[in-house]
């Protein structure tokens, strides 16, 4: 037993000639039981914090006896029964809040969660424009073309001249000279109303597909309770919501690559809801191609959410839902907001600017249409696009947050130059799978009278 400890510790003299700390004494140190008292002497602040840390130093010098040892333990327990100092009576919120009312501390909360998200959403866009460049040098290097440097100045610095005109094929220079500047991909605004010039002979000013995109996830589709706080034009997208958008740009971008004749010179012109939500999955998509296939952006304030009312009481809103229900959900407007008829009027209104846009050849050179919108407006618009009965509008059901919906421009071979430029596009079979409830009938592109209606049991 003796054997098994330390040298100093069996009173033997150090290697200094002196006698050891341990020297003419009995000693039997207790290393497990010193771990111990440490566990119990946590430190403090204040006057028990001092003395636990001189007890501490105690049991960690040299090698003190079984009798001092005993001593220090005491001690301790002594402190480990001193009941800790309880608040003064006379404590008040107010000490604790600085004098602030619950009011201002939720003010203060909902300021710093404006703070947050805006800086969120800032390093959201600043890192969908980081991958939109990154994608046009990857192009440009895989193609071989030269890094742009650059550009010249607008005019010319001798004669204040504006710059030359692009440069244009002969065959569009005689297409010109024919007075349809439409056949060189130009914009032409004596096309640009009800003539009977308005539907094109040729399918070359029209652009090839129209894709509707309903928005991505929204802290609105988590949380309905964030419409009584936010207002609906400024509800964010999710962390999940900015990654559909970007799914979708991916989406979108192998619909353009399908086409071999395009997939190197497509366009992009993009239609938008000014709504926060549809900004943001606008700029999730865009970041996804190169610019140069970037044609342009439009806000169109038609293209907004259904209005439900401003700041929306939780509680009674689902009161006044349960109300459309009886009372029809196409026709019931909400108290201070819109009924689904409404979306309709202006749907209405920006389908026919579109349509004169179209035929005026603002889209066309293998440009396609991206309508960045809300589930409702979404189908109000094919509602409108394939004159759909009001009880086949209720029958379809949203697509999901971010999924494209792509119409495509038919290939007809007779004659259609009775048609109407809408008849021209057909929804693909994968989007109509997409959009439940939706028919071929319903989607079909001959825009003939109907032999009928079938008695609707809303009207019984």
């Amino acid at each position: 037993m003796q054997g098994s400890l330390p040298l100093r510790a069996r009173g033997q003299a150090s290697t200094s000639g002196r006698p050891g700390p341990g020297h003419g004494r009995s000693v039997q140190p207790v290393p497990g039981r010193q771990v111990a008292l440490l566990a119990r002497c946590k430190p403090r602040v204040g006057p028990e914090g001092q003395r636990r840390s001189a007890l501490v130093a105690r049991a960690l010098s040299d090698s003190p006896t079984t009798t001092e040892f005993t001593a220090i333990v005491e001690e301790a327990a002594t402190l480990d029964a001193t009941p800790h100092p309880s608040p003064p009576e006379d404590l008040k919120l107010d000490d604790l809040t600085g004098g602030l009312t619950v009011a201002d501390l939720a003010a203060q909360v909902h300021q710093l969660r404006s703070l947050l998200q805006t800086q969120q959403d800032l390093l959201y866009s600043q890192k969908a424009k980081i991958e939109q460049l990154t994608e046009t040098l990857q192009e440009e290097i895989q193609r071989g073309r030269p890094l742009p440097t650059v550009p010249p100045p607008a005019t010319s610095s001798m004669d204040g001249m504006p710059p030359p005109p692009r440069a244009i094929s002969p065959f569009a220079m005689q297409a010109v000279g024919y007075g349809d500047r439409r056949l060189a991909g130009l914009y032409d605004a004596r096309f640009h109303s009800t003539h009977n010039g308005a539907t094109p002979k040729d399918y070359r000013v029209l652009p090839e597909r129209i894709i509707l995109v309903r928005h991505a996830e929204s802290e609105g589709n988590v949380d309905n309770k964030a419409y009584s706080y936010i207002p609906d034009s400024q509800v964010p997208l999710t962390a999940r919501g900015h990654m559909q958008a970007r799914e979708a740009g991916q989406m979108i971008k192998q619909v353009m690559l399908s086409d071999p004749e395009a997939r190197d010179n497509y366009r992009l012109f993009f239609y938008i809801s000014p709504y926060k939500r549809s900004l943001q999955t606008y700029e999730g998509i865009c970041s996804q191609f190169p610019s140069h296939h970037l044609l342009g952006v439009q806000e169109e304030v038609q293209l907004r959410e259904q209005d439900f009312g401003n700041f929306q009481d939780h509680v009674g809103k689902q009161r006044e839902k349960a109300e459309r229900l009886r009372f029809g959900r196409f026709f019931y407007r909400f108290p201070n907001g819109e009924s689904g008829a409404d979306v309709y009027d202006r749907i209405t209104i920006f389908e026919d600017h579109m349509i004169r846009d179209i035929n005026a050849g603002r889209f066309a050179d293998k440009t396609s249409l991206v309508l960045v919108t809300h589930g409702l407006a979404l189908r109000v618009f094919l509602m409108r696009w394939f004159h759909w009965t009001v009880d086949e509008f209720l029958s379809v059901y949203n697509p999901g947050n971010a999924e494209p919906l792509v119409l495509e421009r038919a290939r007809f071979t007779d004659d259609t130059s009775w048609r109407h430029t809408k008849s021209l596009y057909r929804l693909t079979d994968e989007s109509m799978r997409a959009l439940k409830g939706c028919t071929m009938e319903m989607c079909s592109t001959d825009h003939l009278p109907r032999s009928g209606l079938k008695v609707s049991t809303r009207l019984l």
